[in-house]
């Protein structure tokens, strides 16, 4: 970047921060989170000053810059917690676009997170329920089992020996995600010069989805019905308990089982390859069948239990997919996947994309090429073909002002995390033969 586009940059930046001073109530929040976006800014720009002055500024942050980055940026994410820690745990499940030494130094943000202090917790709960926590369960662990951006999850037993899991709102999260996008959308225009993303897009379904994952009474219904949905699979949901949850905490069956990507770490390719396999024919039975899809299917939100079944959890975000889009998408892929581009286009539109055609069928052929028949999941370069295609999309739908439709960019964010863990691990699986039978009942009708 140019010395006079540096100090453009720099002068959106100092507006971006005077305007927290009309925040309100949270100001100082919003101040915090500015802060620490332009101190990062800051120090990416000196090391892109330092790359150009040693003549490799072309290829672009070297490997040190980028653990140097990726570390401060956990740190952050740790320290402001709230919305900033939901984006890093997003990140983290996208090696294909952040890079594996970013992947790997946001990965420990997936459930190892910092507890709040109990006593706030357990005062919320009582608050909640209405009685103390030692008259709503015969027994209490005061120590979180789990932690993450918005809530933590604590042991607990019933009076008839149920061992559960209560799942326990942060006190104040509602405030703290308010300043966080009120933030992001200040910092829109200085990191829309950095990173090929919109910003003020990611900003607006971050506070969409972040108002639905608030409402523990919508989380448990979605939980229920998802639950029929898993019947017949390997994948489970753990039961809800009515009496003892609110729209702030949710108490469920407690899962004894390892976390996601622990099991996949320990296991054997045979075991590994049964365990994505089963993930990926559940993502594809949501999208192509029941039309209800978990909207953030990171590794944190997954389990595996003693019996092998692997347990879903956090059904705060989910995506619900009319009979018209179901059938619409899987048209899509039987149209490109025998080059019938003309029907393809006209699908598109039908769903809602807009812009230019050319733009449009590229990016639809490029979403679709590694669904190939034949093609298996570990020959595929994911690191370079995921990177590539995102950046192409990306500069694709800025060029011709390619629209998205709402539906498509949580899809998209599901598809790119499933992506990830498929990346992470590249079983011998073949993800054609896994979504077919789907994408074929969907067609069926």
């Amino acid at each position: 970047m140019a010395r006079d586009q540096w100090k453009d940059l720099g002068a959106r930046a100092t507006e971006a921060w005077d305007q927290t001073r009309s925040m309100g109530k949270g100001a100082p929040r919003v101040a915090r989170v500015v802060s620490a976006g332009l101190g990062l800014l800051a120090t990416v720009r000196w090391y892109r000053l330092r790359a150009a002055a040693a003549g490799t500024e072309t290829l672009g942050l070297g490997e040190d810059a980028h653990r140097a980055l990726s570390a401060r940026v956990r740190e952050l994410c740790v320290e402001l917690r709230g919305g900033v820690l939901k984006l890093g745990q997003i990140a983290s499940s996208r090696p294909d676009l952040v890079g594996p030494i970013w992947a790997a130094e946001l990965a420990t943000l997936q459930d190892r997170v910092p507890a709040v202090d109990g006593a706030a917790i357990v005062a919320r709960i009582e608050e909640e329920l209405g009685q103390t926590v030692l008259d709503a369960f015969a027994r209490f662990d005061a120590e979180a089992v789990a932690a993450a951006s918005l809530a933590q999850v604590h042991r607990a037993e019933l009076s008839d020996g149920r061992t559960v899991a209560i799942k326990v709102q942060v006190p104040g999260i509602d405030d703290i995600i308010a300043a966080d996008v009120a933030a992001l959308r200040l910092l829109a225009g200085v990191l829309g010069d950095v990173l090929p993303i919109d910003v003020t897009m990611i900003a607006d379904e971050l506070e969409r989805a972040l108002v639905e994952e608030l409402d523990y009474r919508a989380e448990a219904a979605a939980a229920t019905a998802f639950a029929a949905d898993c019947a017949g699979t390997v994948l489970f949901v753990p039961a809800v308990v009515p009496e003892r949850s609110t729209a702030r905490v949710l108490t469920t069956d407690f899962v004894d089982g390892a976390r996601l990507t622990d099991a996949l770490a320990a296991a054997s390719t045979a075991e590994r390859t049964r365990i994505v396999t089963a993930l990926c024919d559940g993502l594809a039975r949501q999208v192509f069948r029941t039309g209800r899809v978990h909207g953030d299917p990171h590794p944190g939100n997954f389990l595996v239990a003693r019996d092998g079944r692997i347990a879903v959890l956090d059904f705060g975000c989910t995506l619900t997919l009319t009979a018209a889009e179901r059938t619409g998408y899987a048209r899509l892929l039987a149209a490109l996947a025998t080059g019938d581009r003309a029907t393809a286009l006209a699908i598109l539109t039908t769903l809602g994309f807009g812009g230019e055609p050319e733009a449009l069928g590229a990016m639809a052929g490029m979403i679709t090429d590694v669904l190939r028949p034949g093609v298996s999941a570990d020959a595929i370069d994911w690191e370079a073909q995921g990177r590539a295609m995102a950046v192409e999309i990306a500069r694709r739908a800025r060029a011709a002002g390619v629209t998205i439709p709402r539906s498509f960019v949580l899809l998209g964010r599901v598809l790119g995390t499933m992506s990830g863990l498929v990346a992470a691990y590249k079983p011998p699986i073949q993800l054609h033969a896994i979504i077919a039978p789907h994408v074929a009942a969907a067609l069926r009708g």
